[in-house]
């Protein structure tokens, strides 16, 4: 099968606060799995591996074709607005890229 791949980042020192913020929201209404420093969501319309480093929140994600990777995307890029209002910060996303199998 193949899929449409984009990598988001976030360049703050509140890369853990966020990861944790963004996976415990998201999980009111989709599966979330989440640690410190990892977390992972599924999406009606695609999944998303995040991480956090020291400065870098990024966001790995896949979907079926592009019309529901930028979906994702819109979803997360409007969260992100939201839990960043005092500090504001933008994900800054890679050129989508065509895999044959999951990264997942």
């Amino acid at each position: 099968m193949t899929s449409v791949l984009s990598v988001g980042e976030v360049q703050t020192p509140l890369a853990v606060t966020y990861l944790k913020f963004l996976c415990k929201h998201f999980s009111t209404e989709i599966p979330v799995e989440y640690s410190e420093t990892e977390g992972f969501a599924q999406f009606p319309f695609g999944k998303c591996r995040l991480s956090a480093e020291t400065q870098t929140l990024t966001f790995h994600c896949e979907a079926e074709n592009t019309t529901a990777l930028d979906r994702m995307q819109e979803v997360i890029d409007k969260h992100v607005v939201m839990f960043t209002q005092r500090n504001p910060v933008i994900v800054i996303w890679r050129t989508h890229n065509l895999t044959e199998t999951s990264s997942y």
